[in-house]
């Protein structure tokens, strides 16, 4: 199969975005760290909808004049490193579908809209030209379940990833030490907190 077909892996919000990370961050944390490596869907499927701050994106591919130039069809667009729910893992994930590159492009680089996707914003100034500051953080979260119904047929052909920036610090608010969403952590204060100021989610996902 060839890297182009393996789905991988930076207004007022909605709450569709907000309930995804709060369903996402109920499980505890492992305490045997490993290292882990996601390179094929049966890698990825080891953290299906969790949610994962995205510690370092490296870049393989360019993007020129808004367009994605891989550097082969065998190499991957980029590669991230994660910090999962539920894991203490160091992770290394590959990043092999278009659309899911441009995606953490436009978080890390360039907050744009994204061909092919949806872009949810907490506020219009949101989107801007200057990527990723200095006190926000990228997430992500892996899913292949959440395809439209007519897509589903499809589904080893698309994206895998909904990317969200946050306020930095925003994930380790919502957790306790064991890696469980915070009981006392109620109200608006949360929904601050699990509110993403931008996410990017393919549109061909619900």
């Amino acid at each position: 199969m060839e890297w182009g077909e393996i789905g991988v892996a930076r207004a007022r919000p909605s709450r569709r975005a907000a309930d995804l990370v709060a369903t996402q961050v109920g499980k505890p944390i492992s305490t045997r760290a490993m290292e882990k490596t996601l390179l094929k869907d049966e890698d990825w499927a080891s953290i299906e909808g969790r949610l994962c701050l995205v510690t370092d994106f490296v870049p393989l591919a360019k993007v020129e004049n808004g367009q994605v130039l891989p550097v082969s069809s065998a190499t991957p667009y980029a590669s991230v490193r994660l910090k999962c729910e539920d894991s203490t893992d160091d992770i290394t994930g590959f990043i092999g579908h278009k659309t899911d590159f441009a995606m953490l492009w436009a978080a890390f680089n360039k907050r744009t809209e994204v061909p092919g996707t949806r872009v949810e914003v907490r506020c219009p100034e949101e989107l801007n030209p200057d990527g990723l500051g200095e006190n926000e953080e990228v997430w992500l979260v892996w899913t292949r379940k959440n395809y439209a119904a007519a897509a589903r047929l499809f589904r080893w052909f698309l994206p895998r990833l909904v990317v969200m920036v946050s306020r930095k610090g925003a994930l380790e608010l919502l957790l306790d030490r064991e890696g469980r969403l915070r009981p006392d952590l109620k109200g608006e204060t949360r929904f601050k907190a699990e509110a993403p100021l931008v996410t990017w989610t393919p549109a061909i996902m619900r």
